[in-house]
């Protein structure tokens, strides 16, 4: 930047960020609704499949905005299941 200009006046980052899925299965919500507060590394869900049981945990802190499924749903893997809006973000 000190060659070619200056830098933007507008914050380029992100207002939200995802939480997706981590492979293939059902989502099952926790206690987790639009409005609460998260802490980083809060779980939120946990996805299910025939042989595995992983956690879904957010790896920033900030508020939740939407689901983005509902309980019991199928997932695959990178899909979508929180938006959240971080701590700090205007």
């Amino acid at each position: 930047m000190e060659k070619h200009g200056t830098p933007s006046e507008f914050d380029a980052s992100p207002t939200w960020r995802l939480v997706v899925a981590p492979f293939k299965g059902i989502v099952k919500q926790s206690a987790v609704r639009a409005g609460d507060t998260l802490a980083p590394g809060t779980e939120v869900a946990v996805v299910e499949s025939h042989r595995d049981r992983q956690p879904v945990t957010v790896p920033h802190g900030g508020t939740v905005v939407e689901w983005l499924v509902e309980d019991g749903d199928p997932v695959a893997p990178g899909m979508p299941l929180l938006r959240i809006h971080p701590q700090g973000a205007v």
